[in-house]
């Protein structure tokens, strides 16, 4: 098998197990003998880039990020690629699901380079976990008047609807968009030419490493066009069927259990 150079892995649902905890002792362990053995450590999620800033503070080795689905790349604190939603197109999204009585969520927010915008009277169904996921939260009357550097869009729909909604806004807006279902009831919605195996290739390839030499790990929708391209993808045991379908290898253990960490042991060991 190809040697594995990079690393690449989803946070929520995968890294992090339902209390949205990880064995930080272990996990540093094997940053340490990452690092030794020449193998870059990549958080690739849909989320913004302060809340997986707060989500690895405790594990600081942690420095290279693929957030926003793709559309932010970090490294080392400088910013090394982005890709935004226009704004004109922006704008002309949200006035069009926010028109349509059966497209329209109950929560929609806007993803910036400043914050994440949310209509004031908006109401979220768990506003512990908004707080949880979104810690940059800009309270506006209006989304269609935001202006700032949009990467993505992201919805709030019932949890059994995601993967249909999603597809209906992929054909309402063809060559515009790409939604993709995210868990936990969330469409992410970015560029329709973007996704997060888009955005590991463009770091992989600034450090000269092939998409045969990737590892990668997810567990939803948005994760299965990076699973997809890498040499080896690697979907979680508590991860959805279309997620699995694309998996070179699905995890033993699921993400309670150190599903990630336990690959990672068995890469590091030349057994995969």
């Amino acid at each position: 098998m190809t040697r594995i150079k990079m690393i690449a892995t989803d946070v929520d649902g995968t890294f992090l197990n339902q209390e949205r905890h990880y064995n930080q002792a272990r996990f540093a362990r094997q940053l340490h003998q990452l690092t030794a053995a020449g193998i870059h450590f990549v958080v690739a999620s849909g989320n913004h880039l302060g809340h997986l800033h707060r989500v690895f503070a405790p594990t600081p080795a942690v420095q290279t990020f693929v957030a926003e689905n793709g559309g932010l790349i970090v490294d080392q604190g400088q910013t090394l690629f982005e890709d935004i939603l226009p704004t004109p197109t922006v704008h002309r999204i949200v006035a069009a699901i926010l028109a349509d009585e059966t497209l329209r969520p109950q929560v929609l927010r806007l993803s910036g380079a400043h914050g994440t915008y949310i209509n004031r009277h908006d109401r979220p169904s768990d506003p512990a976990a908004q707080c949880y996921f979104f810690n940059n939260l800009v309270f506006v009357d209006d989304l269609t008047q935001v202006d700032d550097l949009i990467y993505k869009i992201n919805g709030e729909w019932p949890n059994d609807t995601i993967q249909h909604v999603a597809a209906r806004l992929n054909h309402r807006f063809p060559d515009q968009i790409n939604a993709m279902a995210s868990g936990f009831g969330s469409i992410d919605i970015v560029a329709a030419h973007m996704n997060k195996a888009i955005g590991l290739t463009q770091l992989a390839q600034s450090w000269d490493i092939a998409p045969s030499e990737i590892a990668a790990f997810g567990d939803n929708d948005n994760d299965r066009d990076m699973l997809a391209h890498v040499g080896l993808g690697v979907a979680m045991q508590n991860g959805t069927d279309t997620v699995k379908a694309v998996a070179d290898l699905i995890t033993p253990t699921d993400n309670n259990h150190d599903g990630v960490l336990n690959v990672i042991d068995a890469i590091l060991a030349g057994k995969v």
